[in-house]
This record gives C-alpha cells, sequence and structure tokens, in this order.
C-alpha cells in the first residue's frame, strides 16, 4: 500500500518543494492551518506527519502535545520543520513528542522523511483504523477542548520555568543571588518549605538552602541529613564532613506551605548533569502530603532545565575567580587593558592551568633598566631609606612601561626588566618599549629622592638596554611556583647593552634589531638613533650594532654627528689613524662625550698594537 504523508504547511512554495520531492513515493494530503489537523488525521490515517514549527495561536508545538494525548495517534510518526535559525525550535519540539526536527533544505528533508518511514515501520505500517475509528466515535469538541486545557495548563506552567531560569541567567550578578533566586522559586511551585541545592564547585561541595521561618531546627537538621546522603551518591573528590550550608533568606513567604500536625514526609530529589553528562549537583524538596504526579513531572523538567543554569553559573564562578586571580598577580605589572584581554581570552583549559605553562616562540622586546651605581648608594643609606625610595621609584617607572603596554617581568634587585610582546602583542611592540624608555628618561628628575642620601658629586641616574627578538615564553617554576617570563640570548643581550650605557655615556642604547623593526614598519619618525659601535658582546660571537637613542635631533651638533660618523666608519675598516683625528674633533663639539672619547682612546691603541683579523667589532669580555 502507498505511504502517506500528512503536512501542515501554508506556503505554496515549500507545497511544491514537498510535491517535487515525495509524490512518486508517497500520497500526499496539505493542510495550510491547524484547524482542520485533528480532522484530517482521522480521515486520511497518515504513515508521518509533517508541519512547519512557525505556526502560532495555537502553535505548533501545542498541537503536537494533543495529537500525542489522543491514544490512537500516540505512536504516530510526526516530524517538525523550521526554515530559520531559531536556536529553541528544535528543543521545543523534542520536549512536546516530535520524532524528529530538521532545518528545511532538499536533502536534510529527504533524510528526514525516510528515518520517519522508518519509525512508522517500527510501529506499524499504518494507524490500527479501527483503533483510529473508534477513538473518532468517543472524541468530540468538548473532550478535545479538555483535553487541550490541561496540555496548556502545563506547557504554561513549563513555559514560566523555562522563562523564570532564562530571566535568573540573564540577570545574573552572583553565584549566590541566582541560588537564592532559584531555591526561592522551586519553592514557591512545588509548595515546599525547605528546598536545598547540593553543589560540587571547583573549590569543593557546596550545600544551599532556603526554609520557611516555621521549620524548627530539629527539622532542618534531618533534612540536611537526608540531602547529604544524597549528595554522597556523587562521585565526590573531597569529604562533605566539613561543610557547612548556607542559609539564604527565601524571596517569597513559605510560611503557607508549613501546616502545623502535617509531618513534612514527601522527599523529592533529582541530579543535575553538566553538558558531558557529568553528575555536579542534587536539588532537594520537602513537603508535607504528597507531590502529584503533575509536581513530580514538572520538578523533574525544572532539574533538566536548571542543569544549564548552574552549569553556566559555575564557570562563571570559576572565571571570576580566575580573573580574580589574575588580576591580584598582574595588576602591579601589567597595565589594566593587557589584564582585560588576557582575562577575556582565557580558555577554560588556560583557567585550569592545563596550558598556561606550554612554551611557545614568539618575538619579544625586553627593556633592562638599573641604577647607576646602586651598590654606593646603598652605603651611604639606612635600610628602610632604601626600600621607601625603591618603592617610589619602581611605581613612578612601572606605571610608565604599563602605560605604553609593556610587561614587568621581574624586579632584579635594583633593577627591572620588562617585556613588550608578551603575554600581549602589539603590532609596534618596539615603537612602544623604546618611547616608554624616552619617557623613563624623562621622568627620571620627577622620583622624589625623599631622605635618600646621595655620594659627594653623585648625579641620580640609570642606564635602559633594549634588544628585540625571538624568545621563549610561557609559565617557569616548579611544580608549587611558577612565573610567566621569557627565556633566550635575546635577553641576555637586553641585559648587556643596560650594562654598556656606562661604557659609552647614553642612557639608552638599543640592538640594531630595535632600529630596523621600527624603520621597516614605518612605526615612528620622532626617535633619532645614533651608530655608536659594533660589539660581541659576553657570551655572542655574532657583531651585533648599537645605537643611542638622543632626546633629540638638536642633542648634538650637525658637526658632531657627522665626524662621529666619518670616524666611525674609518675605525671599521682599521684606518685607526684618520678615524682617531675625527673623534677628536667630536670632542671640540661636545667636551665631555663618552662614545668619542671611548674610540680616540682605542684607535690610539690599535695604532699601538694593530689588532688581528679585524672585522669592526670589539669584543667585551665582562657582563
Amino acid at each position: 500500500m502507498r505511504k502517506k504523508i500528512l503536512i501542515v504547511e501554508n506556503s505554496s512554495t515549500v507545497q511544491r518543494i514537498f510535491k517535487k520531492t515525495f509524490e512518486d513515493d508517497a500520497a500526499m494530503r496539505f493542510e495550510t492551518d491547524l484547524g482542520n489537523l485533528v480532522d484530517s488525521l482521522f480521515d486520511f490515517m497518515p504513515n508521518i506527519l509533517l508541519l512547519n514549527s512557525a505556526f502560532e495561536e495555537p502553535s505548533s508545538f501545542d498541537f503536537v502535545k494533543l495529537i500525542r494525548s489522543i491514544p490512537c495517534f500516540e505512536n504516530l510518526a510526526i516530524g517538525m520543520y523550521s526554515n530559520t535559525e531559531d536556536s529553541f525550535d528544535e528543543e521545543f519540539a523534542y520536549s512536546c513528542g516530535a520524532n524528529l526536527f530538521v532545518r528545511l533544505d532538499q536533502k536534510a528533508l529527504i533524510l528526514s522523511v525516510e528515518e520517519l518511514f522508518d519509525i512508522a515501520s517500527s510501529n506499524g505500517e499504518l494507524l490500527d483504523q479501527a483503533d483510529v475509528i473508534q477513538t473518532k466515535k468517543v472524541m468530540n469538541d468538548k473532550k478535545l477542548v479538555v483535553i487541550s486545557s490541561e496540555i496548556n495548563a502545563e506547557l504554561r506552567l513549563k513555559n514560566k520555568i523555562v522563562t523564570s531560569l532564562f530571566s535568573m541567567m540573564n540577570e545574573m550578578e552572583s553565584v549566590e543571588s541566582v541560588v537564592a533566586e532559584f531555591l526561592s522559586f522551586i519553592a514557591e511551585f512545588m509548595s515546599s518549605p525547605i528546598v536545598s541545592l547540593s553543589l560540587v564547585e571547583n573549590n569543593g561541595p557546596h550545600s544551599y538552602v532556603v526554609a520557611s521561618q516555621n521549620i524548627s531546627d530539629e527539622e532542618k537538621e534531618d533534612f540536611i541529613k537526608v540531602c547529604m546522603s544524597d549528595f554522597e551518591d556523587l562521585d565526590l573528590d573531597s569529604s562533605l564532613s566539613m561543610m557547612v550550608p548556607q542559609f539564604f533568606e527565601p524571596k517569597v513567604n513559605l510560611d503557607t506551605f508549613k501546616t502545623d500536625g502535617v509531618p513534612l514526609s514527601a522527599y523529592l530529589s533529582a541530579k543535575l548533569l553538566n553538558a558531558e553528562g557529568r553528575e555536579y549537583g542534587v536539588i532537594h524538596v520537602l513537603r508535607g502530603g504528597n507531590f502529584s504526579s503533575a509536581q513530580t513531572s514538572l520538578f523533574n523538567f525544572c532539574c533538566e532545565n536548571a542543569s544549564v543554569l548552574f552549569d553556566k553559573v559555575l564557570m562563571i564562578k570559576q572565571k571570576i575567580f580566575v580573573e580574580n586571580r589574575i588580576r591580584k598577580a598582574f595588576s602591579l605589572f601589567v597595565p589594566d587593558e593587557v589584564i582585560d584581554s588576557y582575562v577575556n581570552g582565557i580558555s577554560t583549559a588556560d583557567s585550569q592551568g592545563k596550558e598556561t605553562a606550554l612554551g611557545e616562540k614568539r618575538p619579544v622586546a625586553v627593556l633592562f633598566s638599573d641604577i647607576r651605581s646602586f651598590t654606593n648608594i646603598s652605603e651611604c643609606n639606612k635600610p628602610e631609606v632604601m626600600i621607601s625610595f625603591l618603592n617610589r621609584y619602581f611605581t613612578i617607572m612601572c606605571d610608565i612601561i604599563k602605560k605604553h603596554g609593556g610587561t614587568i617581568d621581574k624586579f632584579i634587585g635594583d633593577a627591572i626588566m620588562a617585556l613588550f610582546g608578551a603575554p600581549v602583542s602589539y603590532e609596534d611592540n618596539t615603537r612602544r618599549v623604546v618611547a616608554a624608555a624616552y619617557e623613563m628618561r624623562e621622568a627620571l628628575a620627577s622620583v622624589p629622592l625623599g631622605d635618600l642620601i646621595l655620594p659627594s658629586g653623585m648625579k641620580f641616574d640609570i642606564g635602559i638596554g633594549i634588544n628585540y627578538g625571538d624568545l621563549t615564553v610561557g609559565s617557569l617554576g616548579s611544580k608549587d611556583r611558577t612565573s610567566y617570563t621569557v627565556i633566550g640570548d635575546n635577553v641576555n643581550l637586553a641585559s648587556r647593552l643596560e650594562g654598556l650605557t656606562k661604557t659609552y655615556g647614553s642612557m639608552i642604547l638599543v640592538s640594531d634589531s630595535v632600529k630596523k623593526d621600527i624603520e621597516e614598519n614605518l612605526q615612528c619618525d620622532t626617535f633619532v638613533f645614533r651608530h655608536l659601535d659594533d660589539v660581541r658582546v659576553k657570551g655572542k660571537s655574532t657583531p651585533v650594532p648599537i645605537y643611542g637613542v638622543d632626546r633629540s635631533i638638536e642633542e648634538f651638533s650637525p658637526k658632531y654627528r657627522d665626524c662621529y660618523k666619518k670616524g666611525f666608519s674609518l675605525y671599521r675598516q682599521g684606518i685607526f689613524n684618520l678615524a682617531k683625528e675625527y673623534f677628536e674633533k667630536c670632542l671640540l663639539e661636545v667636551k665631555d662625550d663618552k662614545a668619542a672619547k671611548l674610540m680616540k682612546e682605542r684607535c690610539a691603541d690599535f695604532i699601538a698594537n694593530p689588532p688581528e683579523n679585524w672585522d669592526g667589532a670589539i669584543k667585551f669580555t665582562t657582563k
């Protein structure tokens, strides 16, 4: 016998799709609204029913529920479909009794109809004709109204439950506020004077309770013992012996649900499951008398949907916990916007510490700064004066670094190590690090010395070395203590450059990689770089061009700059006698210039003792 499909669809275009797809395989009848659907079911007796989920007043979902309540149609293969992306349609379709739900495209439709025919075959090819005829005789409008009224009442309650749960989710201020709101809600619709929620949270098990004022302490204790017994059935990693229930004031009056003389003997509980199916909580309710089957059904429905709510609640609580730890740990060292970016992008695995320890290689700009002659200064001052001064100094310098997007990696005595490019990177990390160094130099005059005593003739000064290159970044340390940091040769080079600032008399020294990155990416044209030397620092065999960062082009005269450039070019070629003359001219322009004086003395030494295999770079053997 030919298969039959009853389709409820008011669009002629969609009807044509059905006809084109199935007219060779099945007999079809179309209804354009839900008004005649029940009569059509009795008359046509289809193998499967397909209906668009978009009908309202009455809704398609209500009608599926109604059809399922008619005994002869309780096993009818029913499919619902939609051509929209409403994320709740599918959930509602299955909850009201549909066998399948499909988004409307031809391929999916064919597969779904085939699956519905398979369902129909497993239930018998056709509806039982005698059963349908007998049901039709006893089924009248009045009975349908009664069934529909009961279904609508249940649906209204379920809609209220879902709406209330979504409201709690969207207005989530804190975990505690959601728990208090939920417990009051479930106590009200279950007519229960005391309810409890037991949850396995990240920091262990917790119990929450709301209770009527006329519940005695003894009744509370007995109820909590039963709750603990149920809760222990979950696979808990920790003991409940130290768990103390937290009581909330109910949001509604629960006193009317406790009747004197009626024992609290009816108890219900339901487990909460997360998306992976793991049990993580239990909801408990207690009341006098008995729970009706309708109440039990609604309670289970509420608990199923509450699983989604509290799964999200616990995720948010964990996120807040991790955020607070991150902010507390990094707030002194990292700009707020960097913390925000890191926190907002953190994954669940990160929050559980499963991935943050993994190392990765990335380009990072490293800044080292150090107070000149700090040992001599320390010898002149009391420890408390030194600590107080360093705190003031670090505060000013670190604020500048954070302002430009840098991260304080560590303090090493009086030295600061800062990163630009980890944990958060910008397109212009090198511009940012040089801008920060420039501002740190200018801010020195604003650092309050307070009671600090400087050795006679000494000026408070710092040196800053900057390098840019690939580094390994990640959490480094022992199982008990780790810190996010960087390692690699490029860190060492930044430290060596800081140490050379006093040798060359430039407060800021940068490597060639810093200058090149700024110039290649056209990041800034306001910095004035001065090529001072090519050096091999301790631990490096490759020569590194180093540059001073001047305050402005006017800091040194054009003649000085021209003489130093020419002298350095001759020096690199090994023409030391001519190079020495140009460096002497530099000293005529700037009498105390350390770099020109150093190069002049080196030329004199090389004239007397010519270096072997000269390639234009000087080797430093100390840090």
